[in-house]
């Protein structure tokens, strides 16, 4: 297959390379033949690599055998060039790169799809990353199949879902956790966040903390800046062995690094101001270089708003060298430190709560590359080491004014009965939860390139080791203010010291081959991975022990049309916020007698400790099959892949019943300003349900769809492409087992029964939209004008699985009573149905919407222009009648512009 990619020029070299030493030699240079430094070569079949001297030269192994050579070769600031050498004797290539710059013939503003020709991916690189002027890497992923386009907005985390629709939050928060985010070789991992509230017990399981936080989430992709990205992989099929510990895809993020021209980019819209500065500089002639980045934005939901704020300060320094003879191994390290604080102001004149939070994240990374190309080596053609380690601070904080009757402020952590302290009516809580999460990862990966019955195999086996752990002062508060509770839910500070460790122990292996038959070419991509997951320190034990096999294979069936098949299973662990939630309290009142005269005050209090059994939580899976169709068509390049996965067993929270029994006190005794004297046996036994939120692995997510992706040529007379794609989606997220409803724990928290219902109670919800970006190039006047207009043919939303009717009762002895199919309809049992407004099952189907988007990047002199957008030109923001609530809603994006100035030293 053949793709009129503008920005990747492909080209065959015919030439003759000596079968005796099997090596490439060569020079890189510019159009004004000026040697380039720093340039990186790689051959793709093989792996290996090099770096080009201060003249520019370079010398690489190749595959004995092979009558073609892929070679790719890459710098900053200069468009990518993938070479085909042939046949099998010396040549010494000479090789030009283009800058990269608006008034050169081609340039590619869009993401391209499946580079390598197996498994779903797609690339975006520099110059469609600088054309959406984003603020963060969540505005660069809205290129990809069936992504919306959004507007900038740091005012919130910031999450994807990748083939997935937004189903409920329990759904979308599974998908999220299970998309991994890799940054240059090493993942970054967020499995070790603390930062959770104990929700109040009228608020859903699960639910949010009053401050910003992403825990049992994915990456905040708000804290990742733009500027510094080179390009961004984006994995939405069935990946390669080597990557693991996610579900849903991956971002593989690749930063700049080496030696490039300082440059400076000004951004500004109504709600953010951005600096971003970046410069790299060739040492000698080994390659080595220094580079450094910087970014400083500040950002506001709207420019009026003076409570509500979001900072982001990031520094990156680089450092690059090529060592031992014939610069064998390429040595990349890389440090990262950064700056992330949500901050909500206090609004005393408005707001009688007085409610204000805020959010610091400080991290500090360390992530090194190693690859290392023996020039002969009987045991491995190529070697790759990758380590990574991070340490973030942690700061979450929230405080508000609470009014609530007068009540108890007990402070025992243990099962225990005693006499409490009153506390006041009204009083001012703060709470701050101190998270310290650490994370380390290393790589080791050994390839080699095997001729077999005159078929080429690259076979790649390697191992990997990751640890999260999190020893932070933890969840923290004054007893005698404590955090808003209800219905007898007590709450406690919380160390983290009693966080276990989380371990990954992998390994991997996997044959990429291709066969002939019949003059086409069948490629394989055959795999199995292994992970184990445990705990370690304050707890030991196994969460689970995963194989994963996964196959991709094209198939040539016509020149320049293929047909794509892939199946493959992915694991994740749940984060420590699900594998350690913590204990759980209650507070249950003796005895209560509040008099006038505080010295006749009494108030006994029985504390029951809970810890919910987090030891049955483990792994959950992915199961993905695709299957797809590439081609070209009289230069129209297009690609189709129908998917279908299944996920099990995704983490949760749900409510749990508690049977709480405790005695009650009389008074036998009234002595005067004194507390009463108690009787000494209790007057009576009370049981009564109450509930607590634990973590279960109940999620169950269906997603099924189609993506599409046609690029149409140049248009030569108007110097304008066309792309489209867009995607079908539906997803399904729904419960695995029958649980209790929590309404019903709060109710009435003395009725003689729980209900249970059945299993598979969610969502169901579907997309389909189209995205056609026109890319109109003007290169004598260094000018980008691109529009989008996106199509949301279809887009629903309904409950699903839903039944009124319970499964079961369960008493105050704990025994849980079955019902038949008969005794749910009962009317004896009404009072135990879950009776909702039926127009909650109701579909809601939304007509089709249009939004006009437009770009324009204006460049002066190369790497010297100003650019900017405006999203929903027209401002067409019809109004949606919900046919379940009939309240209005405002669709589309709002009336949103902005601009950017940059310039190159």
């Amino acid at each position: 297959m053949k793709f009129l990619l503008p920005a990747l020029f492909y080209f065959v070299v015919i030439g003759y390379i000596s079968a005796q030493d099997n090596i490439i030699t060569g020079i890189v240079h510019n159009e004004e033949n000026e040697p380039l430094t720093g340039a990186l070569i790689r051959q793709n079949t093989s792996g290996h690599s090099t770096i080009t001297n201060l003249e520019g030269r370079f010398s690489i192994k190749i595959n004995p055998g092979e009558n073609e050579h892929h070679l790719n070769i890459t710098h900053l600031g200069y468009v990518s060039l993938d070479t085909l050498i042939l046949h099998s004797h010396r040549l010494n290539v000479q090789i030009q790169l283009r800058s990269r710059n608006l008034q050169i013939d081609e340039v590619i503003v869009t993401a391209r799809e499946n580079s390598n020709g197996l498994g779903t991916r797609s690339l975006i690189e520099k110059a469609a990353i600088e054309h959406v002027q984003p603020s963060s890497l969540r505005d660069v992923l809205q290129l990809l199949p069936g992504q919306l386009a959004i507007n900038p907005d740091l005012s919130s985390p910031q999450q994807i879902l990748l083939r997935q629709t937004p189903t409920n939050s329990a759904g979308n928060a599974v998908a999220q956790l299970g998309t991994a985010l890799i940054m240059d070789g090493s993942p970054v991992s967020n499995d070790a966040n603390l930062q959770y509230n104990v929700n109040i017990l009228n608020s859903d399981p699960g639910a949010s903390p009053p401050f910003q936080s992403v825990v049992n989430r994915g990456f905040d992709l708000r804290q990742i800046p733009a500027d510094q990205i080179e390009s961004v992989e984006v994995i939405r099929g069935v990946p390669s062995a080597r990557h693991g510990n996610f579900t849903a895809g991956a971002v593989l993020v690749n930063t700049r690094i080496g030696g490039f021209s300082p440059n400076i980019r000004l951004r500004a819209n109504p709600n953010l101001f951005q600096v971003a500065a970046g410069a790299g500089i060739d040492l000698d002639e080994s390659g080595q270089a220094l580079s450094l980045d910087l970014d400083l934005t500040n950002s506001k939901p709207d420019p009026r708003d003076v409570l509500n704020e979001f900072t982001r300060i990031s520094v990156s320094a680089g450092h690059q060298i090529r060592v031992l003879p014939d610069n064998q191994m390429l040595i990349k390290n890389k440090l990262y430190i950064s700056s992330n604080v949500a901050t909500r102001g206090r609004d005393a004149e408005n707001e009688p709560s007085q409610r204000s939070w805020s959010s610091e994240d400080y991290r500090f990374r360390w992530n090194t590359d190693i690859s290392y190309s023996p020039v002969d080596n009987p045991v491995f053609d190529h070697l790759k080491i990758n380590a990574s380690a991070s340490y973030s601070i942690q700061n979450s904080f929230f405080e508000e004014f609470i009014t609530t009757n007068v009540g108890p402020r007990p402070t025992f952590v243990t099962d225990t009965t005693g006499a409490v302290p009153y506390g006041t009516a009204r009083y001012r809580n703060e709470t701050t939860v101190a998270g310290r999460p650490f994370n380390y990862y290393h790589r080791l990966e050994l390839s080699k390139f095997l001729r077999i019955f005159n078929t080429s195999h690259r076979v790649v086996a390697g191992t990997e080791f990751r640890l999260d752990r999190n020893k932070g002062p933890g969840r923290q508060f004054d007893l005698l203010t404590p955090p808003r509770q209800n219905y007898n839910a007590g709450d406690r500070p919380r160390s983290f010291d009693d966080v276990p460790t989380l371990n990954q122990l992998s390994f991997y292996l996997e044959d990429q081959f291709s066969l002939v038959i019949a003059d086409r070419e069948w490629a394989w991509q055959v795999g199995l991975r292994g992970d184990r997951y445990f705990l370690s320190g304050a707890e030991n034990r196994l969460i689970s022990q995963d194989l994963q096999p996964r196959i991709n294979s094209s198939f040539e069936v016509l020149p320049h049309l293929k047909i794509r098949a892939a199946y493959g299973i992915n694991s994740k662990t749940p984060g420590l916020g699900y594998l350690s939630p913590g204990p759980r309290f209650f507070d249950l009142i003796n005895f209560n007698h509040y008099a006038n005269n505080p010295n006749e005050r009494l108030l006994i209090v029985t504390t029951r400790k809970l810890d919910p059994d987090a030891g049955n939580i483990t792994s959950y899976t992915t199961e993905k099959f695709e299957a797809g169709l590439d081609g070209n068509l009289g230069n129209i390049d297009f690609l189709i892949t129908y998917f279908k996965e299944n996920t099990k067993n995704g983490p949760g929270f749900i409510r749990h019943p508690y049977i709480a029994g405790y005695p009650v006190y009389s008074i036998r005794e009234s002595p005067e300003n004194a507390p009463p004297i108690l009787s000494d046996t209790p007057a009576r036994y009370e049981k009564r349900f109450l509930g607590y939120d634990a973590p279960a692995n109940n999620r169950d997510i269906h997603n099924t769809g189609i993506e599409y992706t046609i690029n149409f040529p140049e248009w030569e007379v108007l110097k304008t492409s066309l792309n489209v794609n867009g995607a079908y989606i539906r997803s399904e997220s729904y419960t695995n087992g029958q649980q209790a409803q929590p309404d019903f724990v709060y109710r009435d928290p003395d009725s003689e029964y729980i209900p249970y219902f059945q299993a598979g109670q969610g969502n169901v919800s579907s997309q389909f939209n189209t995205s056609l970006r026109f890319i109109h190039r003007i290169p004598k006047a260094g000018m980008v004008i691109s529009s989008l207009a996106q199509i949301t043919w279809l887009k629903t939303e309904q409950m699903t699985g839903f039944s009124p009717y319970p499964t079961a009762l369960l008493d105050k002895n704990g025994i849980i009573t079955p019902l038949s199919p008969e005794e749910r309809k009962n009317f004896e049992y009404r009072q135990y149905w879950n009776q909702i407004n039926r127009d909650m099952l109701l579909q809601e189907k939304m007509p089709p919407l249009l939004l006009f988007n437009l770009r324009l990047n204006k460049e002066f002199q190369p790497g010297r222009g100003f650019a900017f957008y405006v999203n929903n030109i027209n401002n067409h923001r019809p109004l949606y009648q919900s046919v379940r609530s009939g309240n209005y809603t405002e669709r589309n994006l709002e009336l949103f512009f902005g601009a950017e100035i940059y310039y190159q030293f």
